[in-house]
């Protein structure tokens, strides 16, 4: 009886036992090959670099809340406001109805993730004036030919490094737009740090700007390449 038991058993036993490492050794190299592919030491230092830049003295919301931190309050919610509503606006006209309420959860996600490390702030004196530091958002903006770095609405602070960039409300809406088009492609998985997250689907917003510019542009050499040979062929009829 004890033979005729046994064996099964110790196959079950080791067939469990394979399954289990394969599973094990299966995980590791998908860790290993998504980390490889994401992983980018270059880009990292970058934002390392940016991160350490010297911080603002001259914050605006700090002088201003000093002197009434009441009013600075109530500034700065009309700005978040104001900025709420341009999207809002924004995701109902060019979005299905479907689709609405997903990408205005994305969005204040989005916003929640910046201004919990004040990675975007308005300004205290002009209402249609934004900053942010957040270098992977600065990256997207350039690409988009958006933001400037001299600071034209904050001469208090040179900017010496570039660590700051001053948008228009309509440049941050379509900068946030951009990154949550991205989103509704490759959400957030449960458990992962959102600040990694984050500045993933913005780096991924931009590569993708980057390949239908490159996609665009060989359309148009090909047309022109097209183009110009139909009208040596005709030259060489005539």
């Amino acid at each position: 009886m004890i033979l005729k038991y046994s064996f099964p058993r110790m196959i079950f036993s080791i067939t469990e036992t394979f399954k289990t490492l394969f599973h094990m050794l299966l995980s590791k190299l998908l860790t290993l090959f998504s980390s490889k592919a994401t992983y980018n030491p270059q880009l990292d230092r970058a934002r390392a670099r940016h991160h350490n830049l010297p911080k603002t003295e001259n914050d605006k919301f700090y002088f201003l809340a000093h002197q009434n931190y009441r009013q600075a309050c109530n500034t700065a919610q009309d700005r978040y406001a104001d900025l709420a509503k341009t999207l809002r606006a924004v995701v109902k006209e060019h979005y299905a109805s479907a689709e609405q309420n997903k990408i205005n959860a994305i969005i204040i996600s989005a916003i929640d993730i910046l201004t919990s490390k004040a990675s975007i702030f308005p300004d205290m004196d002009y209402e249609d004036v934004w900053y942010t530091d957040h270098y992977d958002l600065i990256e997207l903006a350039r690409n988009m030919g958006v933001g400037d770095e001299t600071l034209p609405h904050w001469s208090q602070e040179s900017n010496l490094y570039n660590r700051y960039l001053e948008l228009r409300s309509a440049d941050l809406v379509q900068i946030l737009i951009e990154v949550s088009e991205e989103a509704l492609i490759d959400g957030y998985q449960s458990g992962a740090d959102v600040h990694k997250w984050f500045s993933y689907i913005a780096r991924e917003a931009l590569k993708s700007r980057k390949r239908i510019s490159r996609y665009r542009r060989k359309q148009s050499e090909s047309l022109y390449i097209s183009c110009r040979g139909s009208s040596i062929g005709d030259w060489d009829k005539n």
